[in-house]
């Protein structure tokens, strides 16, 4: 198993960093809404489909699927996967509804909201805006199946694949920025805690129980 250190010095983490430090500067330092508006004017045909797709990953199924592909592989990946799922999802629920209650875009900008570039099919929603529950599902996701695999090429197609995801949220108009990037590291976090606890602080309970490091197909 690859130390946590060389874990946090991947190329996939340096790209999260780099993610988190611009955002973080765009929140920081402009007014809210301001990359949610710079984005609407960017609006095109291919930008509205690609989008529309890459959102969906951050969709619960997509979270169910891989759980189901890689306990074919290793038992232990996919009860990481179940507990990483179930926890974040009570968290953002948590903070959505109980903590910040915030607006979505399609509400603050509600009377002028016909002169924006609106993607066709997209249901706009207006409550529960913090975190975006995409975000953090498919950061949740892509760090642990980072954290679980040693090929840095697939490690960075899924830190791209969920920064996609992020920018897919203020793209349909379903976001802030912010919701975003609270959403993303909140989804990090909870994976990277569970992986260390499970994988470093307490192996006993799952790590070093050896009949978990089968799949129901491959065996190790």
């Amino acid at each position: 198993m690859e130390s946590i250190k060389d874990k946090l010095q991947s190329p996939a983490f340096l790209m999260y960093v780099l993610y988190f430090l611009t955002a973080l500067a765009v929140v920081l330092f402009l007014e809210k809404g301001t990359f949610l508006l710079w984005l609407n004017e960017r609006h095109n045909p291919f930008g509205d489909v690609f989008f529309s797709y890459v959102t969906l990953l951050g969709e619960w199924h997509i979270f169910v699927i891989a759980g189901v592909l890689v306990l074919l592989y290793r038992i232990y990946y996919a009860i990481l996967l179940t507990l990483t799922g179930l926890i974040h999802l009570a968290i953002v629920q948590f903070l959505k509804i109980i903590v910040f209650e915030a607006h979505r875009p399609a509400l603050k900008y509600e009377e002028s909201l016909s002169s924006f570039n609106l993607v066709e099919g997209v249901e706009l929603s207006t409550f529960y805006s913090m975190p975006s529950g995409h975000s953090a599902s498919a950061f949740a996701l892509a760090t642990i199946l980072i954290l679980l695999t040693k090929n840095k090429l697939l490690q960075v197609f899924l830190m791209l694949l969920a920064i996609l995801v992020a920018v897919s949220r203020v793209y349909l108009f379903q976001h802030f920025m912010v919701d975003t990037i609270v959403g993303a590291s909140l989804g990090l976090l909870v994976s990277g805690t569970i992986w260390w606890y499970f994988s470093f602080k307490n192996q006993s309970l799952l790590y070093n129980i050896n009949p978990l490091h089968k799949g129901l197909i491959f065996n190790k």
